[in-house]
């Protein structure tokens, strides 16, 4: 009996465990059902699209002149070494002839000026030997002509009719009479020659730049005196690469072009104004590039000083349907972003060149070419995505619409608006 009631108080205490468990379970499905069914529910909406503020610039196709960048030494026209042609001492120095010294040249109807004069006394005693030689040798001409005379006067008498021979009339002695006199003439030509050598006299208008004798050196034939650099018009040679080298332009098969030179002078730029006179048509294997070579002065005006280094700019040709756009809209290199009805649409185009502060591409409606009139971003967001969204802040006008003051950043723009 004691048994029975044992398994029976067992069977009542696990059924009222279940019971309380179960009913703990339920009531935290309804508290968990009544939470869900009368909770706050969130709005449903699509989410809000981020609109991004840029600067556009419309561009337009138009002719662009090519600007060539470059720079050289200022070259003078002519350098000269004057060299002694006969020698001896030297009796006469200039009393300027030092380095810097300018020197006049031979005018229409003047020699140039007198620079170094080596002793005459030697080269006037030889025009007087030659002038004497010259005069013997006129001499025994005469005689031979008087001889020839008296022989055929002679041979009239004994020469019972027949024809003198050449020896009769002298023709041989005669011959060399005229031979020696063309001998005693050249000869004294050369010793004028020589007396007129030891004037040492500026050739044109130059500026000494360096001396190497003084008074009372004496000097050999073909040792250097001076050396002189021409006056007035000066010379550039001014490197171009290969690519620029082809924007020259050209008329007649040359090369021409204005060329405009800046250098510093007294803490000053100063400007000076040339023309490109020839190209040396060949590629230096150094720098792979080619020579022209500007003139400056041409029209008497003024030149930079010789041996100064100076920044060029050329004029080259001038290319159509050109748009110049710059380097901030581009983006990957050969991309750019237009605005059409407030969204980006990323546009590849074709790079005619690179300057400096713009990029020109072609201007039309084919591949690769950006229509007439196109609004371009100037300020392209940091990661620009296919018909994204945009708001322009500003429209850019004028020519230069390059990174300025203009041109601030994306979210500056964002903060005034």
């Amino acid at each position: 009996m004691s048994r029975i009631l044992t398994i029976d108080a067992r069977f009542v205490r696990a059924a009222g465990c279940g019971i309380i468990c179960m009913a703990i379970l339920g009531g935290g499905i309804g508290i968990m059902r009544f939470l869900v069914a009368n909770g706050p529910k969130a709005s449903v909406s699509d989410p809000e699209e981020r609109v991004v503020a840029v600067i556009a610039k419309k561009v337009v196709a138009s002719e662009a002149e090519i600007h060539l960048r470059s720079q050289g030494e200022v070259l003078p026209l002519h350098r000269t070494q004057l060299t002694a042609e006969v020698g001896g001492k030297l009796s006469f120095v200039h009393g300027e002839f030092e380095a810097g010294m300018v020197i006049s040249g031979p005018g229409q109807d003047e020699e140039g000026e007198l620079l170094l004069q080596i002793d005459r006394g030697d080269y006037e005693a030889a025009v007087a030997a030659a002038e004497a030689t010259l005069a013997e040798a006129r001499l025994a001409l005469t005689m031979e002509g008087v001889r020839k005379s008296q022989a055929l006067r002679d041979w009239g008498k004994i020469g019972k009719g027949e024809e003198p021979s050449d020896l009769v009339k002298r023709v041989p002695q005669i011959a060399s009479a005229k031979a020696k006199i063309k001998a005693a003439e050249a000869a004294l030509e050369m010793a004028r020659r020589d007396l007129a050598r030891t004037e040492i006299r500026a050739p044109y208008d130059c500026r000494l730049q360096r001396t190497h004798v003084d008074i009372g050196s004496t000097v050999i034939p073909g040792m250097p005196l001076a050396d002189l650099v021409s006056r007035g018009p000066v010379e550039v040679r001014l490197p171009l690469s290969l690519e620029d080298y082809g924007y020259l332009a050209r008329k007649e098969g040359k090369v021409i072009g204005e060329v405009v030179a800046n250098g510093q002078i007294g803490g000053k730029n100063v400007t000076w104004t040339g023309r490109i006179v020839r190209s040396e048509e060949m590629v230096e294997r150094a720098t792979r590039s080619i020579n022209v070579v500007a003139e400056f002065g041409y029209g008497g005006e003024d030149v930079p000083p010789v041996g100064m280094f100076i920044q060029a700019s050329i004029r080259g040709r001038v290319l159509s349907e050109i748009m110049r756009v710059p380097h901030t809209a581009m983006i990957d290199g050969s991309k750019v972003l237009l605005v059409e009805k407030d969204r980006l649409d990323i546009r590849p185009v074709k790079i005619v060149r690179t300057e400096e502060e713009f990029v020109l591409i072609n201007g039309g409606s084919a591949d690769g070419e950006l229509p007439e009139g196109s609004a371009i971003v100037v300020t392209p967001p940091g990661s620009p995505v296919q018909n994204q969204k945009v708001r322009v802040a500003r429209f850019l006008t004028g020519e230069s619409g390059s990174p300025g003051s203009e041109l601030r950043r994306v979210d500056e723009v964002g903060k005034e608006e």
